[in-house]
Formats: structure tokens, C-alpha cells, sequence
């Protein structure tokens, strides 16, 4: 089953910000059904003890706050690479000279950035 970009799932997210809360919610609730009868559909490729338990994965992921849940990075990157366009694509661009930059200190007290 397709999860991300689902129809259902759009169709609920409209119809909710028309106002339609109660056909919303019935869009929701088949979705949610057709999710839990689709068997395993975690993308993790680590089957770690939380696999197919979301409840538990984001809360321990919302806990730590280290990264997100490997089932958020496509929708994250999608935003993210949105975003980058706004300034023509040049994210990699702009993180590859910082890069260059810091590996290239050799002299601390010179250093415009730590203050080392």
C-alpha cells in the first residue's frame, strides 16, 4: 500500500480544510483501516524492536531529537529541496564551501568562525 501521497489521505486533507469535518473523518478512518490491513509498512531498513509501531518510533524520535524516522526523510527532502530552489539549487553548493572552509583553518586565532 502506498502511504506517502496517498489519495485517501489528500482527499482528507482537502476536504478538512473545507470544512467538511465529518466526511474528513470518514475519508480519515478508511485510510487509516486500509493501513492497518496492508500488513507491514514501515520503510525502515533496520528492524529495530519499534518496527511498524509509529506510536512508539516518533515518540522516541520526538524524545531524542537527533533525526526524524526514516518514513518522514521523502517528505522532509521534498520540502527541503522546495526550498533550495528559491535560491537556485545551490544548498550543495553553499554546504561544500562552508566544508571547505572549516578544513582549511590552520590558523585558530585567525579564524573568523569558532574563536578557538
Amino acid at each position: 500500500m502506498k502511504i506517502d501521497g496517498n489519495e485517501l489521505a489528500i482527499l482528507q486533507n482537502d476536504l478538512d480544510r473545507e470544512g467538511k469535518k465529518e466526511e474528513a473523518l470518514k475519508i480519515k478512518l478508511e485510510f487509516l483501516r486500509q493501513v492497518r490491513e496492508s500488513g507491514d509498512h514501515c520503510p525502515c531498513k533496520e528492524a529495530c524492536r519499534h518496527h511498524g509501531n509509529c506510536f512508539e518510533c516518533v515518540t522516541i524520535h520526538r524524545g531524542h531529537r537527533d533525526h526524524l524516522p526514516m518514513c518522514l526523510w521523502d517528505m522532509v527532502n521534498e520540502r527541503l529541496a522546495a526550498l533550495s530552489h528559491m535560491t537556485e539549487g545551490t544548498l550543495r553548493a553553499y554546504e561544500d564551501r562552508k566544508a571547505a572552509e572549516g578544513t582549511e583553518c590552520g590558523d585558530c586565532s585567525d579564524c573568523p568562525g569558532c574563536g578557538e
